[in-house]
């Protein structure tokens, strides 16, 4: 029996291929977000468990259509208030 032949890997990526694609129609929640003035958690509570035209579920998070930001910026209205965190107190010196 011949032996196996070990399987050849692919040369790592450049960095110049990593960086994201300024040509794509499509954007990431915190895109989304810094857009329509949303922190970005908030955006995607107030995605989650809805049918937005423009917004699609991925195995990876949401892929949102760049020409539906207005539309989808009408539909979601004002962005929430900051949530009142308790303030910490200051530790004992």
């Amino acid at each position: 029996m011949p032996p196996q032949k070990a399987p050849k890997s692919q040369p790592k990526a450049d960095a110049s291929e990593k960086a994201k694609s300024k040509d794509r129609d499509w954007l990431t929640t915190g895109e989304l977000a810094t857009k329509i003035g949303w922190r970005e958690h908030a955006l995607r509570d107030a995605l989650r468990g809805k049918e937005i035209p423009g917004v699609r579920r991925t195995s990876f998070g949401y892929h949102i259509e760049a020409t539906a930001v207005d539309e989808i910026a009408k539909l979601l209205g004002p962005a929430p208030a900051k949530g009142n965190a308790p303030k910490r107190t200051p530790a004992r010196t």
